[in-house]
């Protein structure tokens, strides 16, 4: 979603656009995801082999299984993880027979197709987005090679490498992304505190570092909220692993509240659907999308720790409807994370407690009326890129 809408955003600020990206070999493509008729696409193949072995194994190993079991107090159990023998196995044969990149183990078959690309245009601007972080290698191996003529290149990292909140990542890749950082002209991060994490982790390349918002993604015209106030819903639409996010004091909140609640994500937790609450996991995006038009009030909740925001965040704030922020962290994150958002005038905050969070509910059902807002113009794709322009 949102590398489409850098897309958007360049588009709408009359670029001429080409596109190298890999196919669709993984799986299906979901179709709500448009391609821009005004941009040129060069597609090159990314799945080898082994690659389609490995993803054979995934789909016939058993998946783990950590369960957290709802009683009335959900806070009061902990997940439990079943054996991981088989998958474990399959990997160990599958990386002693194939012995993928250690550095771009998804992405090497990609990456030596796509490194063969050449054009005999000049391009003003290059943008690298990641994830994957590849997208970076790609031009690195172009420029190198002196395959493609610029003037200058922009990487963006919506999450960092080394210090991602989801991965152990070995000083082989902080290497390896220290590397790419230094070869850019301009790096951007979508998050204050990753910028400024970023800047402490690579110090060489401090100086070239940037923050910008996540452009959102709009599919529909009609966000606007128009409640029945004897079933005012809230909804939570993204993952929620339990080492990364704390869902549990606004499930137990909502349950208890008796408004209704739709949560759709996937995560290592097993969380019940009540009499009006609706818990599901990750959907295709026409699905969301008529989901969350039906809900009344979203719901954004941080990370339990480091500096990456979920991007749902933005995506929620091209629409009118009022929205929770429910703050996470240390007291410093939190310091830093609602001082950025506050500014726009346009959340409710919260802490990431039963109490606070139940508190919040009531504010928002109360008043509902006085937290509908309009979409934060700043986040829009246009503004975002035009940001991109001014500072290159």
């Amino acid at each position: 979603m949102s590398h489409n809408g850098y897309v958007q955003g360049l588009l709408e600020n009359g670029a001429n656009l080409d596109i190298i990206m890999a196919n669709d070999s993984w799986g299906e493509a979901d179709q709500k995801m448009q391609r821009w008729p005004q941009a040129k696409y060069y597609e090159f193949n990314a799945t080898s082999l082994g690659n389609h072995i490995k993803s054979l194994g995934k789909r016939f190993s058993p998946p783990p299984k950590s369960q957290t079991v709802l009683t009335q107090d959900a806070s009061n159990h902990t997940p439990t993880t079943e054996s991981k023998t088989l998958r474990n196995t399959l990997k160990k044969v599958f990386y002693k027979i194939f012995r993928q990149d250690p550095l771009y183990p998804l992405n090497a078959t990609w990456l030596r197709n796509a490194s063969r690309f050449r054009s005999e245009k000049y391009y003003d601007l290059v943008v690298t987005n990641s994830s994957p972080s590849a997208s970076h290698k790609l031009m690195s191996l172009l420029k190198a090679s002196g395959r493609i003529s610029f003037n200058h290149w922009i990487q963006i990292w919506e999450d960092p490498w080394y210090d991602d909140l989801y991965g152990n990542h070995s000083e082989l890749v902080k290497a390896e992304e220290a590397s790419l950082l230094q070869d850019a002209d301009e790096i951007y991060y979508v998050s204050p505190l990753t910028l400024h994490y970023q800047k402490i982790l690579f110090p060489a390349s401090a100086q070239k570092m940037k923050c910008i918002p996540l452009p959102f993604l709009k599919f529909s015209n009609d966000d606007s909220p128009v409640p029945n106030n004897d079933a005012i819903s809230f909804g939570y639409f993204g993952d929620y692993y339990s080492h990364t996010r704390n869902l549990l004091p606004f499930y137990n909140a909502i349950a208890r509240s008796g408004f209704k609640g739709h949560i759709y994500g996937d995560s290592d937790l097993s969380l019940a659907s009540t009499e009006k609450v609706t818990v599901s996991r990750r959907v295709t995006l026409d699905v969301l999308e008529r989901v969350q038009k039906q809900t009344d009030i979203l719901v954004h909740l941080c990370n339990l720790s480091g500096g990456q925001i979920p991007g749902k965040i933005y995506h929620y704030s091209a629409t009118n409807k009022p929205i929770l922020f429910i703050l996470d962290g240390t007291a410093e994150e939190r310091k830093i994370i609602h001082k950025y958002f506050d500014k726009f005038n346009r959340y409710v905050f919260c802490e990431n407690t039963e109490e606070s969070i139940s508190n919040a509910l009531c504010e928002l059902t109360e008043h509902f009326e006085c937290h509908i807002g309009k979409p934060v113009l700043s986040f829009s794709p246009k503004e975002v890129v035009k940001q991109l322009f001014e500072y290159s």
